[in-house]
């Protein structure tokens, strides 16, 4: 089917275009929403600047499509539902992809830079090296979501969940990741250099080797998380709660852990030269070798 073809017939009032092949079509600026179009084929398909608010687009293939905004608008997908949809390589720069539910959908390589995510549903959604530099996901369901090599720099995360999330060799510096979710989540390699995650819930997360200096962890829960080899640089905890952490080798040199809970932390072999404990709780805790 051709573009001038849909939008006709959507302005007489159809609106299930189930399965079909709109591949390579110029569908800039269209007004499309509440369109149906499960399970059709929107490869390098152009939805720039369209309005697809509360579209279905569940399974659909849009590889390569172009849905980015532009200096005058931006493509608003806000609550559509691209559940199992394959977005690989799409480019949804700054997009409006708020309250979207993109549940299980593979986003491997998608730009996703300046993009509006909060409140969206990404669980099980395949992220892996995808940009959201500066994105907005603050709110957003993140559990069990693929994002090993994803860029996040300077992105919002705020009370975001990534509970179980694979993060592995992620970008995260300047993220802002207040009150989020993090518990389980593998961290391993990540760099979260000046992030701020104040109060984030990183119980059991395994941040082995992960670059926290700098990072603002002030109140964040560390309870059995592991900090193996990890570099704490700098870093503020003031009354983070490390209660059984491994920060074994944990390169804590300068970090501020002023009222930090270090109950049955094990710290062989870490760096606490200059480390600033006044106030910690270090009963119980593991010696340096």
């Amino acid at each position: 089917m051709k573009a001038g073809e849909i939008t006709e017939k959507y302005k007489q009032g159809d609106r299930d275009f189930t399965g079909i092949d709109l591949s390579r079509e110029n569908l800039t600026g269209a007004s499309l929403a509440g369109i149906n179009l499960a399970n059709s084929s929107l490869i390098e398909t152009n939805f720039s600047c369209a309005n697809l608010n509360s579209a279905v687009l569940q399974t659909a293939s849009l590889h390569n499509a172009v849905l980015f905004r532009t200096s005058l608008s931006h493509a608003n997908l806000c609550d559509a539902d691209l559940s199992g949809a394959s977005l690989i390589k799409a480019n949804l720069h700054g997009a409006d992809l708020g309250k979207t539910n993109l549940r299980d959908a593979d986003l491997t390589g998608a730009n996703l830079n300046g993009s509006n995510l909060s409140n969206a549903d990404l669980s099980g959604a395949n992220l892996s090296g995808v940009f959201l530099v500066g994105a907005n996901l603050e709110g957003a369901n993140l559990t069990e979501t693929f994002l090993k090599g994803a860029n996040l720099d300077g992105a919002k995360l705020v009370g975001a969940n990534l509970e179980g999330a694979n993060l592995t060799e992620a970008s995260l510096s300047h993220a802002q990741l207040d009150r989020a979710n993090l518990s389980s989540a593998d961290l391993s390699n990540a760099n979260l250099y000046g992030a701020t995650l104040c109060s984030a819930l990183l119980v059991k997360a395994n941040l082995d080797g992960a670059n926290l200096s700098n990072a603002d962890l002030n109140g964040a829960d560390l309870k059995d998380a592991d900090l193996n080899g990890a570099f704490l640089t700098e870093a503020t905890l003031d009354k983070a709660s490390l209660d059984g952490a491994n920060l074994s080798k944990t390169n804590l040199y300068k970090a501020n852990l002023n009222g930090a809970n270090l109950l049955r932390a094990n710290l062989n072999g870490a760096n606490l030269n200059g480390t600033n404990l006044t106030g910690a709780e270090l009963y119980a805790i593991d010696e340096p070798a």
